[in-house]
């Protein structure tokens, strides 16, 4: 190429940039960056199948792992059918997902409920603080698994005792963020609030409660996760359905197909519950991202 035409070129390759609509510009970048992360984001689950697959075709673990395909067409099985009546979900959704969720989700409420009160309750006393404290390092200290038969026989062996358990469980991050995050609102604010002649609830509602919002949520996300575990856990002993019972009928009756497909379906559960957690906690705290230049 000769120097008059790579200058050509140039101007060429300029003037189309100029005359390149900005907005169409940046919806393609744009475009791009989304695709760029969705493709990095795929690696390692992609990966993962990979691995999966070689196992499952292996002489030894083959035995005992399902190859993906098997799997995932067992959850489709068992979890989901073709009658519209049943809004084309199957006999395990209701039988045994529904009741696992509904166990999760009112221990991590009643966790929730205690939690954000006696953390609100100890972050503004600092003698309640120093008298609790104490109390606090030892139940969050004791291994909640084992705690299992003492719950079995205080509550009976319907859904309280999984529900308290659960909720004993996963209470203390909860509690501990709030804490720490009602503690970190500063005497300042308070002072201020005391100035003004603010009254106690609005002082809690307006400046005390968003303050330590940000480590509450924090505080919940790890207690959601949390709770999914404990559930597995409570439900392996004394259960007559839910995700944990299936996983030990099928262990037992040797049907490992079916043990991935629950597998599948406990990943799946994560997945969803995070993804509308952050939905919430995104459209909650959305005046803690603008106030602190935070994007997601």
């Amino acid at each position: 190429m000769t120097l008059a035409q790579a200058d050509r070129a140039t101007v060429t390759q300029h003037h189309t940039i100029a005359n390149t609509p900005p907005a169409r510009s940046a919806r393609t970048l744009q475009a791009r960056r989304l695709l760029g992360r969705g493709g990095l984001r795929l690696i390692v689950p992609v990966l993962l199948l990979v691995i999966w697959y070689a196992l499952s075709q292996s002489p030894t673990s083959g035995l005992f792992v399902a190859a993906p395909a098997d799997a995932f067409s067992r959850v489709f099985s068992d979890f989901f059918s073709t009658d519209p009546s049943k809004l084309f979900l199957g006999d395990a959704f209701y039988d045994d997902l529904i009741p696992s969720l509904w166990r999760a989700m009112a221990g991590l409420g009643l966790a929730i409920v205690i939690g954000v009160g006696l953390g609100v309750l100890l972050g503004m006393s600092r003698v309640m603080t120093a008298l609790f404290q104490p109390l606090i390092h030892l139940g969050r200290s004791l291994p909640s698994p084992a705690l299992l038969g003492v719950f079995f026989f205080l509550f009976g062996t319907g859904d309280s005792p999984k529900i308290f358990l659960i909720a004993f469980s996963v209470v203390w991050p909860i509690l501990l963020n709030t804490m720490d995050g009602v503690g970190s609102v500063g005497t300042a604010r308070m002072q201020a609030a005391a100035v003004f002649k603010i009254g106690r609830f609005d002082t809690l509602t307006h400046i005390v409660l968003p303050g330590a919002s940000p480590k509450i949520f924090a505080g919940i996300r790890t207690a959601m996760s949390l709770s999914l575990i404990i559930m597995i856990i409570s439900e392996l002993q004394k259960s007559e359905n839910g995700l944990g019972y299936l996983l030990i009928q099928t262990q037992r009756n040797f049907d490992y197909t079916g043990f991935w497909a629950v597998l599948i379906v406990l990943a799946a559960l994560g997945v969803v519950l995070n993804f509308i957690f952050k939905g919430i906690e995104r459209r909650v705290l959305a005046w803690h991202r603008g106030a602190t230049a935070q994007h997601d």
